[in-house]
């Protein structure tokens, strides 16, 4: 029989091309008393990465007598990947974690076997910053989970709760100036705090560096903001700036993706048209480009689009029978980071509402069934579950015009779109459907 490592050694033999490059090392030890021996070669050491269709391994290395290992870690792009520490048979996961490689960075890990309580720790900047990070992310949605179980869909965490989590989240910059992960952190501060501090928001986005691995989503942010704040011709002249600051074709062709969906909001329908064909013709490239299919298939108010699956539990599923209750559709990835980070409170929303007022369909843009099974045995996705057989180019995907992961559409009781909500974007799907489901939304959505 294939051990779990088996599969990873047959699923990912292909190292990548090294875009970025990190080092890792560190010891691996056995306490003489439980291993019986003071050598502690043979440990497994791997970095994955879960993001793309299948899993690749980016690094791999084993620990001589003392325990000690070193490697290089070279990755497709800068980002949050996962280390693995196997036992010497390969069979038994010893310890894992999330791990950011970034250019230049240098880590070390240090395990004592059997492991304490908590997790594998991996130190170096990058990595303090990642755990900041994710401490206070858990924190915020803690309180958020408390406030679902406690108040149902309409329960939120106090404004002050809010507008101290996005602090601290933007002060990240200061700690850990340049790293991945407060990078992460400043666009999450903004998305917190939008519509709550527009000001604050389009302020501080002016600080937000093209390096932002979340760049496109700060303009999303940022535009609905200045349009909140100033109108539309505002809006415009913010993403004019901010287009212009960008230094890749991506990140300009999701800036013009903004404009497209400004337009979009305000029901300039013709305006909207001329926009996404500018953005196929000067991006054609791109994952952006089927704006113009946006404008005429997904606009709050149109019928959703129909589509017929099959779960993975083998029945076959409408989006027309759901008709009489609101969805909410959800995209995802397994491997996905800010998907997993959301598992909690995405859980916690699912118990918070009845099943007769809202259904849940989670699809999963992963092929890899590997990977989506050990999402879907852990119980952390609630609901009706599909699996895109050809990920973001499965008809199921396409018809929504999926681009990115996380990205959530919420459809009303009468098959109509109210929404699409992207990346950071939870807490106002949570808002939206509080509102449908009490009737104090309105039906267009805006």
């Amino acid at each position: 029989m294939l051990s779990v490592f088996g599969l990873v050694l047959a699923l990912g033999c292909e190292l990548p091309r090294d875009a970025h490059r990190a080092h890792l090392s560190g010891q691996i030890t056995a306490r003489s008393d439980v291993a019986g021996s003071e050598d502690n070669s043979g440990f497994r050491v791997l970095v994955l990465d879960a993001e793309g269709r299948s899993l690749d391994t980016l690094a791999r290395a084993r620990t001589n007598r003392d325990g000690r290992f070193g490697t290089s870690v070279p990755a497709p792009e800068r980002g949050i990947y996962t280390l693995t520490v196997w036992g010497r048979r390969g069979s038994e996961q010893l310890g894992s974690t999330d791990y950011v490689v970034a250019d230049g960075d240098s880590a070390t890990v240090n395990l004592t076997l059997p492991p304490q309580r908590g997790r594998l720790r991996v130190r170096s900047q990058e990595n303090a910053a990642l755990s900041a990070y994710q401490n206070t992310l858990a924190q915020h949605r803690t309180s958020l989970v408390r406030a679902l179980r406690s108040g149902g869909t309409g329960a939120k965490p106090t404004g002050r709760r809010i507008r101290r989590t996005s602090s601290i989240l933007w002060r990240l910059r200061d700690t850990f100036p340049g790293t991945y992960a407060s990078q992460l952190a400043a666009t999450a501060s903004l998305s917190l705090l939008a519509g709550r501090n527009d000001s604050l928001v389009v302020e501080r986005l002016q600080s937000i560096e093209p390096s932002n691995p979340r760049y496109v989503e700060a303009a999303q942010i940022g535009r609905r903001a200045a349009a909140r704040l100033r109108g539309q011709e505002a809006a415009l002249n913010f993403l004019d700036e901010f287009e212009t600051r960008a230094t890749t074709d991506a990140q300009r062709a999701g800036v013009q993706a903004a404009r497209v969906r400004l337009f979009i909001d305000s029901l300039e329908s013709k305006a909207a048209l001329s926009a996404a064909e500018d953005l196929r013709n000067r991006f054609p490239n791109t994952r952006w480009a089927e704006g113009a299919y946006e404008v005429r298939n997904l606009v709050p108010g149109k019928e959703a689009p129909t589509f017929t699956a099959r779960t993975v539990r083998g029945d076959s599923l409408t989006l027309r029978s759901l008709r009489g209750r609101p969805v909410v559709l959800e995209y995802f990835a397994p491997g996905n980071d800010l998907f997993r980070r959301q598992l909690g409170t995405r859980k916690a929303l699912h118990e918070a509402t009845r099943p007769d007022s809202a259904s849940f369909v989670s699809v999963s843009v992963q092929p890899d069934t590997l990977l989506n099974r050990v999402l879907f045995e852990e119980g952390a996705v609630p609901g009706r579950k599909i699996i895109a057989a050809a990920g973001t180019e499965d008809p199921i995907a396409e018809a929504y015009n999926v681009t990115r992961v996380p990205t959530r559409f919420l459809i009303g009781a009468d098959g109509r779109l109210v929404e699409r909500y992207e990346g950071t974007a939870f807490l106002a799907l949570q808002e939206d459907l509080a509102a449908l489901v009490d009737g104090t939304l309105p039906k267009d959505g805006i």
